[in-house]
């Protein structure tokens, strides 16, 4: 079932913009709320401004009635008719160096390498995968999407030249770090080709996760 921030969210987003950016932004805004600890923004990979334009830009009725100095997680539960004990102390997402700040770099670079449009929406997707990628499940999950199809149909329509490399449909996750290897002309599969590989499944296997209700707020 959606979770009410998702339906909080896309009940008052901007009729203006494209419905499934809006969809995918929702997904990952309402699944990273759930975390106790940690800024909202930051955990996207956003700055705090960056962060504020992609709610005035989708969702502008998020930031109507927020009260200044109010945990963005703790007012979109409220907002969302919940109650929620967050552990950020008054984040508002700040911006958070981690040791793995150069590889997330790397890899936002990556995405606007091949990136097909000028807009905002395409540097915002940008760090939003790049970030997930730091996690430890599939990367849709760590986005909070719905399954492997809403990064690839992302994927497909803000980054065409990328999307359409991955002609093999290696997992989303292995095949950008493929791309940075390539780059930088080092490799680190010992096996002549893909299909000989004994390690072939954990780059081409399947990408479900039965049982995983990520729109119930369940992680």
């Amino acid at each position: 079932m959606p979770s009410r921030i998702y339906d909080y969210l896309m009940a008052g987003r901007d009729l203006r913009e494209d419905p499934e950016d809006a969809r995918l932004f929702a997904l990952s805004i309402s699944f990273h709320a759930q975390g106790l600890t940690g800024a909202l923004g930051a955990a996207l990979g956003l700055s705090p401004t960056d962060f504020r334009h992609l709610l005035n830009r989708y969702f502008p009725q998020a930031l109507d009635a927020k009260p200044f100095d109010q945990c963005m997680k703790v007012y979109l539960h409220l907002a969302a008719g919940e109650r929620f004990l967050c552990r950020c102390y008054g984040g508002h997402g700040e911006s958070q160096a981690t040791p793995r700040e150069q590889e997330n770099a790397d890899l936002r670079q990556l995405f606007l390498d091949h990136r097909g449009g000028a807009g905002e929406e395409e540097e915002w997707f940008a760090r939003l995968i790049a970030t997930a990628c730091m996690g430890d499940d599939h990367l849709w999950q760590d986005l909070g999407f719905t399954g492997r199809d809403d990064l690839s149909d992302l994927l497909r329509r803000h980054f065409p030249d990328l999307h359409a490399k991955n002609s093999g449909n290696m997992k989303w996750k292995k095949f950008f770090y493929k791309q940075l290897c390539d780059r930088a002309e080092v490799s680190l599969c010992q096996a002549p080709s893909c299909s000989v590989c004994n390690d072939y499944g954990k780059c081409f296997g399947p990408e479900d996760a039965a049982g995983w209700n990520m729109l119930a707020g369940i992680r």
